[in-house]
Order: structure tokens, then sequence, then C-alpha cells
């Protein structure tokens, strides 16, 4: 018996920590979702706490073959729903109809940017290692742009050139992949 409890405790754990690491990946996006909802930053975290609260409650409901992102953006929906029938006083609110329309843009607006990342993985992967490294160095790194050409035994001016090249081909790349891949849809 004892050995039954402890495999469902350890599954419960395993339960808890998949969810939480769900739930860190995708936080910011789900409290876009929200913001693009309401108005008051206040309003958003409340609603944002609410809706966390929701998701942990309702985890064991979570279909582990289904997006994360989605499932959690159905129940922040319904969070900042309950939200505004609860601040009907105020005299700023949405009427249903518009909150569906303005969730629509920010699951749409957030389908924009996960192809617009993809593109861009895709698009760096098409640049050389050398390319590559420069653009983490400059961009990801925390050398500011004199010590990365210093490190590079290249002129500051010379780095910016090839900076701005290489955004220019990132920028190309993803503008056509993203037409691409919008055009299959």
């Amino acid at each position: 018996m004892n050995n039954s409890n402890e495999r469902s405790e350890t599954g419960d754990d395993d339960v808890r920590e998949v969810f939480v690491t769900l739930l860190m990946e995708h936080r910011h996006r789900i409290y876009a979702f929200i913001s693009k909802q309401l108005v008051n930053p206040a309003d958003v975290e409340d609603v944002f706490q609410k809706t966390s609260v929701v998701l942990w409650k309702k985890m064991e409901q979570f279909d582990h073959d289904g997006s994360f992102f989605h499932w959690a953006c159905g129940i922040a929906f319904h969070e900042v729903l309950n939200f505004l029938k609860a601040q009907r006083r105020s005299k700023l609110h949405f009427d249903s109809e518009l909150m569906h329309l303005l969730a629509q843009e920010a699951a749409e607006e957030e389908e924009l940017t996960q192809s617009r990342l993809t593109a861009l993985r895709h698009c760096m992967s098409l640049l050389s290692e050398r390319q590559q490294q420069i653009l983490r160095r400059c961009y990801m790194g925390t050398d500011s742009i004199t010590e990365v050409a210093e490190g590079l035994g290249r002129q500051r001016t010379a780095l910016y050139k090839q900076l701005a090249r290489l955004k220019q081909k990132l920028l190309g790349c993803i503008q056509k992949r993203v037409s691409v891949i919008g055009g299959e849809s």
C-alpha cells in the first residue's frame, strides 16, 4: 500500500513539475494575451494571478497532446470576461463581442510572433557559424560593441557595417519565410 502511495505522490510531483515548467515557459505570452484585452496594468496583473491559480487547480485537465498556451489562453479569456463582469460599474468596459474580437486578434498576433521566431531560427541557421557567433556576442552577450570588435581584431565601424548587413539579410529572409508560411495557410 505504501508503494502505491509513493508512486502516486511521485506521479503527482512529475505532473506538477511539468505544469510549472510549461507555465514558466509561457507566462510572458499569457500575460501579453491578457494585457491586450485590459486597459489597466494592475487589472492585468490581477487577472494573470487569478488565471495562474485556475490553471494550477485545473492542471490535471490539461491534455498533454495539445498546446499548453492555447489551453491557458482559453482559461485566461474566461478570467478576463469574469473580471469585466465584476467591473460593470466601471465607466470603461467592453462588451463580450469586442472581447472575442480582441482575443482573436491577440491569438493571431501571437501566431505571427511565433512564425517570425521560427523564421528567425531558420534564417540564423543559414548564416555561417562565425556570423552567428558575431550576432550572439553583439546581441545576447554582455560585451559592448567596442569590446566585441576588439575581441575580433576589427574596427568598431566595420563591425557596425557587418551587423547592419547581417540584420538586413535576416530581415529579408524572415519576411520571405513568413510570407511563404502565410501563403500555405
